[in-house]
């Protein structure tokens, strides 16, 4: 089943729950962007604690865009009572596996790693029948919007698919109601999105469209 996924990156906690009640009003998962300045010369506000009391009925899932994961998903999970996925990127200088475990059988979650643009899909072989789900980044990573990459991303979402048939395939950056369709085709059934909605003069207009494009279609 195909899923819009809004996605909060935010400067503050007014911003955060300014964005959170809007997408709150058509989605069942939202994705929050963390950034500590580790991974990418980017930070953004992302407290656990004053999220948690935030009462809200979607769930989280957490794109941790951060060198030391673990720490952080600890945090959310012992605060936050509705995450249900981490994902941290592939980019890190850490075992890949054993997080990928950890968040698993101490946390009890699902888990997921994305990629960048430039990383090649053999870096994350061994560890994509372990995966709850793929991120594949269609813009460098730290800001909403940005320019897409194209036909190299298309590319990439199908070897994934090729490699993981089962494998849940998610994409995030730039991602519009035009693009839907040919990601699609490729084998992507879950969108992380934000300027698309958050920067719509009408979002519940801009969501309804965005649902409209979820059609079956045949693969590339």
């Amino acid at each position: 089943m195909s899923e819009i996924i809004p996605t909060i990156l935010a400067d503050s906690k007014q911003e955060f729950e300014d964005k959170l009640r809007i997408a709150e009003k058509f989605a069942t998962t939202v994705q929050i962007d963390i950034l500590d300045g580790s991974l990418v010369p980017v930070s953004n506000w992302h407290d656990a604690n004053e999220i948690g009391k935030m009462a809200t009925s979607v769930a989280y899932e957490l794109h941790l865009m951060v060198s030391n994961p673990l720490p952080i998903i600890a945090e959310w999970v012992a605060k936050v009572p509705n995450v249900k996925r981490a994902i941290f990127h592939a980019e890190i200088q850490r075992p890949i596996g054993r997080i990928i475990e950890k968040i698993h059988t101490t946390h009890l979650i699902e888990a997921g790693v994305a990629i960048n643009p430039e990383t090649p899909l053999e870096e994350i072989h061994d560890v994509l029948s372990i995966l709850d789900v793929l991120l594949i980044m269609n813009v460098h990573p730290g800001k909403n919007g940005g320019i897409s990459e194209g036909d190299y991303i298309l590319d990439k979402i199908k070897n994934a698919k090729n490699r993981a048939p089962k494998l849940i395939i998610e994409v995030d950056g730039g991602v519009t109601a035009e693009l839907i369709p040919n990601f699609m085709k490729a084998g992507v059934t879950r969108f992380a999105l934000a300027s698309a909605l958050f920067k719509a003069s009408e979002p519940e207009a801009a969501w309804k469209k965005l649902q409209n494009t979820l059609q079956p279609t045949e693969m590339l």
